[in-house]
């Protein structure tokens, strides 16, 4: 029998595989031990008691049925239209169903193409219309299809991106998707994207874009040069102002420019793209601002630039950041 590293199945239910190890595990889905192995795990969520998620149960249903038809689960389709209600079909959509759906969302029609970059990398991506998107580090890109003839451009970012769209030839929008459900709709442009932990933000440099809500659709924002839109999921609080684009996006040329920016904004910079747990020491130090300009390709190059700017004292072990006044 043909058997799968435990730990690249972990990585695709999670979806962190690169896109050749979703090759590999879609390409050993389709191997009798794979298709096996889909069958017991479907099966054992569905026979559970405790649904393991929950979805409106037409959505469930639906998802359910493609997932049968493109893995080729003809005797499972079977056993459950045998031994399970509608209902119950419906309501359990588990991890397991979830690793299937993802495999028929990547071989389907249209090819999604995903982009992840470790934390501290940053990636170049040209995209099929020959956009230029570079990815922040902890940054995941995704797109569907070739983008061919008169197909809509669409991406979608998690994390930090900087995008130069190339105008396209015949009237095509350019649509970027983001996890705090706003919409960027650009027609040749370039800007900077943040969206983690509930905040998106925009920084346009040239061009000029649309942002709108999934979510709202008549809450539109019509973006010029040098603006900065930021959204705030929690309250819903949408914060417009002038802003210097070539600080936004510094790090694509491996430093960080910074205009009064807090302590506390810094840690969380840190954690987000370096993947370090910082600690500042001194509390009185979290809402003190700062001015400069850090170099920022590698994390200690950049913690030394800090501890010297600032008279800082900074510590760095492995995943541990302290940051204290000196004495």
């Amino acid at each position: 029998m043909e058997f799968l590293d435990p730990s690249l199945l972990h990585k695709y239910e999670h979806n962190q595989c690169t896109p050749e190890e979703y090759e590999r595990v879609l390409e050993w889905f389709s191997t009798p031990e794979g298709r096996e192995y889909l069958d017991a795990a479907i099966m054992r969520e569905l026979e559970s008691e405790e649904p393991a998620s929950l979805m409106p149960s037409s959505q469930a249903a639906d998802l359910y049925q493609r997932i049968l038809d493109t893995t080729g689960q003809e005797q499972l389709q079977h056993r459950r239209n045998r031994r399970f209600t509608g209902l119950k079909v419906a309501a359990m959509i588990s991890g397991a169903i979830l690793l299937a759906y993802g495999g028929w969302m990547f071989t389907g029609r249209q090819r999604s193409t995903i982009f992840h970059t470790a934390y501290g990398e940053v990636r170049t991506v040209v995209l099929p219309d020959q956009s230029v998107v570079t990815l922040n580090g902890n940054s995941t890109l995704r797109y569907a299809g070739t983008w061919d003839g008169d197909s809509q451009r669409e991406v979608w970012v998690e994390g930090e991106a900087f995008f130069s769209i190339k105008p396209s030839a015949v009237p095509r929008s350019f649509l970027v998707h983001t996890a705090s459900d706003m919409n960027v709709e650009v027609l040749g442009t370039s800007f900077n994207l943040v969206d983690r932990h509930g905040r998106m933000q925009v920084v346009l440099n040239s061009g000029k874009v649309r942002l709108h809500s999934s979510k709202t659709p008549e809450e539109t924002v019509i973006m010029q040069p040098g603006d900065l839109v930021e959204y705030k999921e929690q309250v819903r609080i949408k914060v417009k102002k002038h802003a210097n684009p070539q600080q936004y996006s510094s790090w694509k040329t491996n430093n960080l420019q910074f205009e009064n920016v807090s302590f506390a904004e810094l840690a969380q910079l840190l954690e987000d793209t370096y993947g370090v747990k910082v600690e500042i020491k001194d509390t009185s130090l979290l809402h003190q601002e700062f001015t400069g300009t850090i170099p920022g390709q590698q994390i200690d190059m950049l913690l030394s630039g800090l501890s010297q700017l600032f008279h800082l004292k900074v510590n760095h072990v492995g995943n541990s950041v302290i940051i204290e006044k000196q004495n």
